[in-house]
């Protein structure tokens, strides 16, 4: 059985987010990635190279998403502002690509099975507990636990991704993003502060 680790092939890679972003994981066919990816059927096997495909799309959209985050986790912009800015990186084009794309779709469709790591929810998460906590510290966020708080922004904002990418409406990502933010903020923010926050 081929390793996750041994699937470097971009093309394979990509070819492989496309057609699962598109039909779905369990409509998903080797010979149309294949094709798509223009490398050879004979060098991948059904079924267990699909599924180790598919995690490697997972791990490379992980990866990629990650790695955008850095900029805006490293400055100095206040914390409340980082944790609505790496949600909005969801709309960047540069990020927003067919890996990350395919990621948010393939978490929800592959079998899961023990050991099993998505990475980016768990980062994702980490990442917006140390944000609300700092952002409780700033005095941007009410002084609610920070470990529900940021649960309940990647619960919702996790969601939003999901949703949009298993029922193909990326184009509506914007909005939806806006809208979550818009019922969130009331519950999240001092008073004295929300209209600033939703006008920022």
């Amino acid at each position: 059985m081929q390793k996750r680790a041994e699937i470097t092939d971009e093309a394979l890679l990509r070819a492989a987010a496309a057609v699962c972003t598109r039909v779905g994981y369990a409509h998903a066919r080797l010979n149309t990635i294949t094709t798509r990816a223009q490398v050879s059927h004979g060098r991948v096997v059904e079924p267990p190279f699909k599924e180790d495909l598919a995690r490697a799309v997972i791990d490379a959209g992980s990866a990629r998403f990650q790695i955008a985050c850095r900029p805006v986790l490293a400055s100095q912009t206040p914390a409340f502002e980082a944790l609505i800015g790496i949600s909005y990186l969801l709309l960047d084009p540069a990020v927003n690509d067919v890996l990350v794309r395919a990621k948010f779709r393939l978490i929800t469709e592959i079998p899961d099975r023990p050991g099993s790591d998505t990475t980016l929810l768990p980062t994702w998460l980490s990442h917006y507990r140390e944000l609300t906590r700092r952002a409780i510290t700033e005095h941007d966020l009410r002084a609610d636990d920070p470990n529900a708080v940021a649960l309940l922004q990647v619960d919702t904002l996790v969601g939003v991704r999901v949703l949009a990418a298993a029922t193909d409406r990326s184009a509506d990502l914007p909005v939806r993003l806006v809208t979550a933010w818009d019922l969130l903020l009331p519950g999240l923010v001092d008073p004295t502060k929300l209209a600033t926050s939703m006008n920022s």
